[in-house]
């Protein structure tokens, strides 16, 4: 094994341990951030479906009078179903028995089936977070890229066609290549019900290049804003100091009209994301079937023990299941998984919005 520094001839090599640091540093994932958030925030997926009754069209049926004219009595309808069903994922844990043997006892300073399994559940909550900005192809959980769209790229969410029911539309504005104040204000605007604070965006998302362009924009008030973060779990647009975390899981934030704005490694290039927190939602399944009692068990994802970085980042989540390791007959390995079992699902899309093409202000 190469190393820099001093080359040590035998006499030093042939006499001396070499000090292994006792945790693996990851150097591969980035930070999904709002997938972390999303999923430590989620809420429980029951039955075949997810299915939310919304309202499309007015009934009408409200009419001003003069005095004794026949009045409406016509029934209306006017709700459809947007439905959402669960997708899974499963990620491998392989231990095969030789590595265990070589690993086994006090020199092995990482215990190899820890860290696999500390591997394979980052790896997982990692392929969730980048799919959370997709648009849900190849049997993916539904992204922000088919949630925050109107039908240019997704013709259809929920089970309804947004030709049919341009309702269910997000508001997707091409930026022209730059982003301004004026621009991020109209989309704010564009995406709320004025007046009403739960009808109003509760977070940004974009990637860190689009997010150090607003922090120019909002230079120099920015300036007395570098200590706020956002916990990882906690209440819909909440934003804390430093100091008031205490330690708790959060991220760097700027703010906008009162809004934290958190920047993503997984986030789609070039797309500013003003979401609605609570019209947007993982749903990951909870109960473990009867069936498969003993075979499989949920988790709830906290620091791993043998890996530090990103993949480290702690928050509970739904829909993640263990499946511990058993031997293979016919090899001399242990197999386990780890299975995620959820969907992301909006029930308003409106509230929703995004600008594209960014490269400049």
């Amino acid at each position: 094994m190469a190393y820099d520094g001093q080359t040590f001839g035998n006499r030093v090599d042939t006499l001396t341990q070499r000090k292994l640091y006792a945790k693996v540093v990851d150097n591969i994932l980035n930070s999904a951030t709002l997938g972390s958030k999303l999923m430590s925030n989620g809420e429980e997926f029951a039955g075949k479906t997810m299915d939310y009754t919304i309202k499309v069209t007015n009934s009408q049926a409200g009419q001003f009078i003069a005095g004794s004219e026949t009045l409406n009595s016509a029934a209306s309808d006017t709700t459809v179903t947007m439905s959402y069903a669960q997708t899974a994922f499963t990620q491998p844990i392989v231990l095969p028995l030789t590595e265990a043997m070589a690993n086994s006892g006090s020199f092995g300073v990482i215990n190899l089936q820890a860290f696999k399994k500390d591997e394979a559940a980052a790896e997982a909550r990692n392929r969730i977070g980048l799919a959370i900005y997709g648009t849900g192809s190849s049997n993916q959980p539904l992204g922000l890229g088919a949630l925050v769209d109107d039908g240019t790229s997704v013709a259809s969410l929920g089970g309804l066609t947004r030709a049919t029911y341009p309702q269910i539309n997000s508001t997707v504005t091409a930026s022209g290549g730059t982003i301004s104040l004026s621009k991020l204000a109209t989309l704010f605007d564009a995406v709320s019900a004025a007046g009403i604070e739960s009808e109003e965006p509760t977070l940004g998302a974009t990637t860190k290049v689009v997010w150090s362009l607003v922090e120019q924009l909002l230079f120099p008030s920015v300036r007395s804003n570098y200590d706020v973060l956002v916990p990882v779990r906690g209440a819909t647009g909440q934003m804390v100091s430093r100091e008031a975390l205490k330690g708790v899981a959060g991220f760097t934030a700027l703010s906008y009209r009162g809004v934290p704005i958190i920047k993503d490694d997984a986030a789609t290039s070039g797309v500013f994301f003003l979401l609605n927190e609570n019209y947007l939602k993982w749903h990951g399944r909870t109960m473990v079937p009867k069936e498969y009692e003993g075979h499989i068990e949920k988790i709830s994802l906290g620091t791993a023990d043998t890996q530090e970085g990103v993949s480290a980042a702690p928050y509970e989540t739904y829909g993640f299941f263990f499946q511990p390791e058993q031997m293979v007959i016919n090899q001399g390995s242990l197999i386990g998984r780890i299975w995620v079992f959820g969907q992301m699902c909006t029930a308003q899309p409106r509230r929703h919005g995004k600008l594209t093409g960014i490269t400049a202000i």
